[in-house]
């Protein structure tokens, strides 16, 4: 009853997602997501909560926000059909209905 009644994403996903930092120029900066810093280039973790999400940085010359884009993963499409509404409405409510962008670049002055 229980495997039923979890949803398949939230199951089959993890909390967390990482994702590729590049900057335009190429130069280190310090990034901040979901209450973390990280240097970029290079890769951050983001919480898999299904929210609005932005990298932030201080770096002059730099955007001091880049949205993270994220959309339904595949699994919740599946689950919708296998899982049906027990599924899709836990998936939904963890928010690990979404996937965020995999690689995302801020965009930096030369």
């Amino acid at each position: 009853l229980v495997t039923l009644m979890s949803g398949c994403a939230s199951v089959m996903t993890s909390d967390m997602q990482t994702v590729e930092v590049t900057t335009s120029n190429g130069k280190s900066v310090t990034v901040a997501i979901d209450g973390n810093e990280a240097q970029a280039p290079g890769r951050v973790q983001v919480i898999r909560d299904g929210r609005e999400k932005a990298l932030r940085t201080t770096e002059v010359g730099c955007d001091t926000e880049t949205k993270l884009e994220k959309q339904v993963t595949p699994i919740f499409f599946g689950n919708i059909i296998i899982g049906g509404l027990f599924g899709s409405t836990t998936d939904a409510s963890t928010g690990k209905m979404w996937d965020y962008a995999e690689k995302v670049e801020i965009n930096c002055s030369k």
